[in-house]
């Protein structure tokens, strides 16, 4: 919840359209307290100290601004101000008559800019549009002058300000913690600006889902005119050239109403989509990024009327991919077309071995049964592109960080100190474009149902759907708790598997050795052990035999091979469903010994502890049998002999020199049925377990190199189509 926004405030006048204001604050009423708002800023911070670049202002403005005013424009806004006295001429130069001399922090004040803001308003220029409040000094704001509160959804930029400059570090964070709020709470939100002013400095900010750019700050003293057209950019901008999606509307009640453009006998024919609650909302301290979010939704009219009573509730997907990434829905025709090229290969090894499952290969392909594995898409389309970086940006660095050194008593130089680490390697800032998905069945992620049989049943499904996957030739990358889902119809039917979120799949190819390594992608608790580690599991040292005679640097030892870069296999996506079945029956049993025995296991961090690595390393059977509900003891030994089948599997091939045979990962595939039809006797004594509702919520996140990123994803927490009679000029914009 943002803060109300107290003290001066400055509107345009009532004639314009969806006025902008300009709203200051001298003191503030805080909602938080000072220490947690301060170490929130602090993480902030550090997620996003990586994501900058710096342009000059002059090419700030003509790249990221709304848009530049003309000179036309500009010169009939300076001749108004300069007849309101706003404008005056000191020594042959034009300077604010309340800024002759930059504000101090003696007596100084930056009032004076809302009176600036309005006049500037004022002046009958054709071209309108905007609108915060986490603390700020001050917004542009769409919402009416009279109102008491403001919210994030009405912000078009934010200014932050010190008179101070021993306060530049504070005023920025202060300034990017707000705009990461705007881009977490409003779903409309396709970029956001932002303005700090230390003493008379300006910077310009910009921040989008592909990158943040600040401009070099400028004097508003020495030179007013440069403020004055950022202040008209803001103020007579359109409301999507403020960044607010033209394609989602926000109605009284907080629902949004998607419009989804749709081509039906080759007539465009829109279809709208109104959101009912939210399945998941993927906050995030880090502008940059996928930002997914998923909410229950019902097909409805332009207005948001649903379409008829019958009408059945779906899933919308909204998420910023690479510009360059494949969507959801082409990827998943893709592995459906591999999937039926494979049905013909009747001499294939797993054709031949997996014939012999349940269910088979026939039944598999019998009226195209394969595709209930996966979940419907109805329709999605593709969006909007975040603008492109300036290709003579610069990075910058320190935003929020202060370098100090302090000499040693040697004379040596001493390393500089700061809290924020930097990361130095090259970094690709690539587009990223918006994705909307509709799927067709509601569903229950399996880290949401309710026993352990349940999970065991989806589980046991979610293995057909990665056998079919990986006899199309792909991996799934991203196997987690939320991405498994379950459907039926009543709740008297049988679950129904569904694998979803295929963003990051692809097809398993040994030519991505050439890559230099495969990216970490994936939710912590259930990623592989190989990824969390960036490196295979070590080979067993072979014994060796010497003796005090022996000079053991002239052996003849055999020099080592050059070390595998990691590629990530078929049976890394199996081992993802062994740690969502281990971490059900520990961490979501509320059963004390086992969740305290899960803690240190199953952690939100991307590097591999020794408790993750020790669990699947060495034997777990005691332990389990140890800490488990009593009712689920029986699963201790069948959980610990497929941990060890996996152990081994993953150094046999490795070994063989096997981990580019295909057929090679026919083994394991068929372990996991063995090991789903074996605890399938006993469900009976430990199906019935209750699992609890409020787990832990599990992070996922996607770390590229060389361009790390990071979102996070907790699970289950959580425009504007114009008016037809609204006047608009040749650019748009409302007059």
């Amino acid at each position: 919840m943002m803060d109300h926004v107290q003290g001066s405030r400055l509107t345009s006048p009532p004639a314009k359209s969806s006025p902008v204001t300009i709203r200051g604050q001298q003191e503030r009423a805080r909602s938080v307290g000072r220490d947690t708002q301060a170490k929130l800023r602090d993480h902030i911070a550090e997620q996003m100290e990586e994501e900058f670049s710096i342009v000059s202002v002059e090419e700030f403005m003509s790249h990221y601004l709304p848009f530049e005013p003309t000179e036309e424009d500009f010169k009939e806004m300076e001749e108004s101000l300069a007849k309101m006295e706003i404008l005056v001429e000191v020594d042959g130069n034009l300077r604010f008559h309340e800024f002759l001399v930059p504000p101090c922090r003696i007596d100084g004040t930056y009032r004076p800019l809302d009176d600036i803001s309005r006049a500037i308003a004022s002046v009958p220029v054709e071209v309108a549009n905007a609108g915060l409040d986490n603390n700020v000094d001050g917004c542009f704001t769409s919402e009416s002058p009279d109102s008491t509160t403001l919210d994030t959804y009405h912000l078009a930029c934010i200014l932050e300000y010190k008179l101070d400059s021993t306060q530049e570090i504070e005023n920025n964070k202060q300034a990017v913690s707000a705009s990461v709020q705007i881009m977490n709470d409003d779903v409309r939100r396709m970029f956001t600006y932002g303005i700090t002013i230390v003493e008379d400095r300006v910077t310009l900010w910009y921040h989008s889902r592909s990158h943040s750019m600040i401009s070099t700050p400028f004097s508003f003293v020495e030179n007013p005119r440069l403020l004055i057209k950022v202040f008209m950019s803001f103020l007579f901008a359109t409301e999507e050239e403020l960044g607010y999606d033209p394609m989602v509307t926000r109605d009284a009640k907080g629902d949004y109403i998607y419009r989804i453009p749709s081509i039906e006998q080759g007539r465009q024919c829109d279809r709208f989509f109104r959101t009912t609650a939210s399945i998941a909302e993927y906050r995030s301290n880090n502008i940059t990024g996928r930002m997914g979010r998923v909410w229950k939704a019902v097909e409805c009219n332009p207005n948001g009327d649903v379409l008829s009573p019958r009408e059945p509730f779906r899933v919308l997907k909204d998420v910023w991919l690479e510009d360059s990434a494949l969507t959801e829905s082409q990827i998943q025709s893709q592995i459906f077309a591999d999937i039926k090229k494979f049905f013909s290969s009747t001499q294939d090894k797993r054709y031949v071995a997996f014939q012999k499952l349940q269910p088979s290969i026939s039944e598999l392909e019998h009226e195209d049964r394969y595709q209930k594995y996966f979940i419907t898409i109805v329709t999605d389309y593709e969006g909007k592109r975040t603008k492109p970086l300036l290709p003579n940006s610069q990075r910058k660095r320190r935003l929020f960080s202060v370098t100090t050194s302090t000499p040693s008593g040697s004379g040596t130089p001493c390393p500089p100190e700061t809290k924020i680490t930097f990361d130095e390697r090259p970094r690709e800032f690539a587009l990223r474009k918006q994705y909307r998905v509709i799927f067709g069945e509601v569903c229950e992620a399996v880290g949401d149902l309710g026993t352990v049989g349940e999970v065991a049943d989806v589980l046991s499904q979610a293995v057909v759907a990665l056998r079919l996957m990986y006899c199309a030739g792909w991996v799934h990358r991203d196997i987690s708790s939320g991405n498994i889902l379950a459907h039926r119809s009543w709740s008297s039917t049988p679950w129904q598997a569904k694998l979803s979120d295929l963003e990051y799949a692809r097809q398993f190819s040994d030519s991505d050795r050439d890559l230099g390594g495969d990216p970490k992608t994936g939710t912590p608790y259930f990623m592989p052990h190989e990824m969390l580690c960036s490196h295979y599991i070590p080979l067993s040292p072979s014994a060796s035999t010497s003796n005090d005679d022996t000079n053991i640097f002239t052996n003849g030892r055999q020099p080592k091979p050059p070390k595998q870069p990691l590629v990530y296999n078929y049976q890394h996506d199996l081992e993802s469903i062994w740690w969502i079945f281990l971490w059900t029956v520990l961490s979501r049993v509320p059963h004390e010994a086992s969740v305290e025995y899960a803690r240190p296991i199953f952690q939100n961090i991307m590097t591999l502890s020794d408790a993750r690595s020790q669990c699947l390393l060495e034997e777990i059977e005691a332990p389990l049998q140890l800490c488990l509900h009593p009712s689920l003891k029986r699963l201790s030994q069948p959980l610990d002999q497929l941990r060890e089948l996996l152990h081994t599997s993953y150094l046999g091939r490795r070994r063989k020199g096997k981990l580019a045979d295909v057929t090679s990962y026919v083994g394991i595939h068929r372990y996991f049925v063995q090991f789903f039809n074996h605890i399938k006797m006993s469900q009976a004594t430990w199906g019935g377990t209750a699992l609890v509702a409020q787990h832990p919520s599990v992070a996922s996140f996607v770390v590229d190199v060389p361009k790390p990123t990071c979102d996070k994803r907790p699970r289950n927490d959580e425009t504007c189509v114009p008016d037809a009679e609204d006047k608009r000029d040749k650019r748009g914009r409302h007059r």
